[in-house]
């Protein structure tokens, strides 16, 4: 008999994640700021790919999947750079896949950058209603079909960095989307069923010198969302140790669980450069809020290459690139 209590909690967590968790959380950021920032657009100063996959809370029924793209690359005249995230992102009923362009402006200071990013974005919103399970013994007009919605929205960053370090202010989306009379399933002013707006802060820095066999980076990103109960920010703490400018161990230290500012997760993370192109990466959230009752955790995987560069540089660890 299909459930109509599990599609109503499922709708109730999508449109709740929509308010907490509005944007795909990654927690592999560092390796690629673009997913979070796009100002970053270039910095890599190559063509650059790459595709992060994410199964979050596994053992929920419904929990989010996202699975990401993310291309930039430095033009000719290298004072500017495109970029391009493409994301499918599914909870619940609902799926969005969202297209965002960015463009960089890359200013030149001494043996650093300044850049000033905008993007825009187009999500493509789609409730699945013929897929809830329903307990009624007589059918519900609203789940016999499927309801689509196109959302729009643009951003813009700040970004600045050099060969040791970071640092970063963005807005991701600006326009108060809402889905409140968009779609049968939210019918009024429902404060869930929008889109907030969001900042992100972000910076790192790496210590020791360039033959060091070991050097260490911490990295932090601030995130706040307005909407959120008590105005509590979401904040990662994210220390890290490079090995022989290969192997990066680190962990992330995540609050804003149960909407506060205790631990939401511990995130061990790995990140290899196999070759100087191609580099692989894995991190693991061990959940601390509530939901460590009913999920055995988050995985992520992530896969990098970079395109048409000069193998020479890489002769020299002044070239190693740590962000």
């Amino acid at each position: 008999m299909k459930k109509l209590i599990f599609s109503a909690l499922m709708l109730a967590a999508a449109f709740t994640n929509l308010k907490a968790q509005q944007d795909p959380a990654y927690s592999m950021y560092m390796f690629n700021g673009l997913f979070i920032n796009p100002a970053y657009a270039g910095s890599k100063e190559v063509l650059n790919v790459m595709g992060i996959v994410r199964d979050q809370w596994v053992g929920i029924q419904g929990a989010p999947t996202t699975a990401s793209i993310a291309v930039s690359s430095p033009l000719r005249q290298d004072q500017y750079a495109l970029g391009m995230v493409i994301t499918d992102d599914k909870i619940g009923l609902s799926n969005t896949v969202s297209v965002t362009p960015s463009f960089s402006y890359r200013l030149r200071i001494k043996q650093s950058r300044l850049c000033f990013g905008v993007q825009t974005s187009f999500s493509y919103y789609n409730q699945d209603n013929t897929n809830a399970e329903l307990v009624a013994t007589q059918a519900d007009p609203v789940y016999a079909g499927n309801q689509n919605l196109f959302v729009p929205n643009f951003g813009f960053g700040i970004y600045a960095y050099g060969r040791r370090y970071f640092i970063g202010v963005s807005a991701p989306h600006l326009l108060p989307s809402s889905l409140a009379n968009k779609t049968e399933l939210v019918i009024g002013n429902s404060p869930e069923a929008k889109m907030y707006n969001a900042y992100v802060f972000s910076a790192g820095y790496v210590f020791g010198k360039d033959p060091a066999i070991v050097k260490f980076r911490p990295t932090i990103m601030l995130k706040w969302q307005q909407g959120l109960p008590e105005n509590i920010p979401q904040i990662d703490i994210s220390p890290a140790l490079l090995f022989i400018d290969r192997v990066w161990l680190g962990v992330t230290y995540r609050t804003g669980g149960d909407y506060s500012y205790i631990g939401q997760a511990i995130i061990p993370f790995m990140q290899v450069k196999v070759t100087p192109q191609l580099e692989i990466g894995y991190s693991y959230d061990a959940e601390l809020s509530a939901l460590r009752h009913f999920t055995s955790g988050t995985h992520e995987l992530m896969i990098g290459y970079d395109f048409w560069y000069d193998k020479k540089r890489f002769v020299t660890p002044r070239y190693v690139k740590y962000f």
